[in-house]
């Protein structure tokens, strides 16, 4: 059952148009809730040393995230050079301003390599892995919060959202759990789910078994959780002395970073904000600091994103990009 073409063009836009209005929505909800003033008097007085620091963090992240992509494309022989993968993944970066949540730029590594169903399956292993990693960081924060504090919030949410990611990390991976519901997912024929589920397991099986890769790529995802963490927590620095350390950003990015992916909002605008100014309430921060450092942290990847719209523009991709065979 697959649309038509306009009805398609259609629901694209009223889902544009929708989106547009939800993030513009939620953020003047809190520009309402909160005193813009402060906001902007926090911008005004940043200590800029902090945020040139709050940069690296952002820039090393950009280049794990493109190093765990290699290291899954190396594995399925996609003959890819890193130079290229690291262009990529900031062209990719680039495009996640005008798509829906934070990884609607992932359709452009889809895009720029030749072997599609291989691509696609190795950024969705690329995102199950970083997402397992994410609830692996969290869980380990929340613990070391009831172990020296005696706090337990959250807890229940990362051991949950880590099972289910193992769950389906089994199905997708495994041949053995695969061949117990395949018939049944081969006959969901609404968009074709059930042949594009089938086309992607079998691309996927292949890392079922490759325990070195998969480690290796969790404990990259640990450390781009870590990485994305500490520029938030440079961006306050920058704003002051605050009686905040860097373990309410270990425990509480993971969470805004998985509350992004809804598709709400292009590039979970409003969504992010709102997270911020809810969950560091929590720490001892107001909603005007908690905004400012949301606002602030965005608009500095927002920097390193343009230097994908850079490579978009300059890049010629070469014709054999993705190509390699098993």
């Amino acid at each position: 059952m697959d649309l038509q073409p306009e009805k398609k063009k259609v629901l694209n836009l009223v889902l544009t148009i929708l989106r547009i209005l939800v993030g513009l929505g939620l953020i003047v909800f809190l520009f309402v809730k909160l005193d813009v003033e402060k906001i902007f008097f926090h911008i005004k007085n940043m200590d800029i040393k902090y945020l040139v620091y709050a940069l690296l963090p952002y820039l090393l992240f950009i280049i794990v995230s493109a190093w765990r992509w290699q290291v899954l494309l190396d594995h399925k022989n996609m003959e890819l050079p890193f130079k290229d993968s690291l262009i990529i993944y900031f062209i990719a970066l680039f495009f996640n301003n005008f798509l829906p949540t934070t990884v609607g730029g992932d359709v452009m590594r889809v895009i720029y390599l030749n072997r599609k169903t291989d691509a696609l399956g190795i950024v969705i292993a690329d995102r199950i892995l970083g997402f397992i990693g994410l609830f692996i960081f969290g869980l380990f924060a929340v613990m070391y919060l009831y172990i020296f504090q005696k706090k337990t919030e959250f807890i229940s949410l990362m051991i949950v959202g880590l099972a289910i990611l193992i769950l389906i990390t089994f199905f997708l991976f495994s041949e053995r759990v695969y061949q117990t519901f395949g018939p049944i997912i081969k006959k969901l024929r609404v968009f074709r789910l059930g042949e594009r589920i089938s086309n992607l397991h079998k691309t996927m099986t292949e890392f079922g078994s490759a325990w070195g890769v998969i480690i290796l790529c969790i404990i990259q995802s640990i450390i781009i959780q870590a990485l994305l963490a500490i520029s938030p927590y440079l961006v306050l620095q920058s704003m002051g002395k605050f009686q905040v350390t860097l373990l309410p950003f270990f425990i509480y990015l993971p969470i805004i970073n998985v509350l992004s992916m809804i598709p709400v909002s292009f590039n979970a605008l409003g969504v992010r904000e709102n997270a911020y100014v809810f969950l560091f309430q929590r720490a001892g921060l107001s909603g005007e600091v908690s905004m400012t450092v949301s606002l602030v942290s965005f608009f500095l990847i927002f920097l390193w994103s343009l230097l994908g719209g850079v490579f978009f523009i300059f890049y010629k991709k070469p014709k054999n990009i993705g190509e390699g065979g098993l």
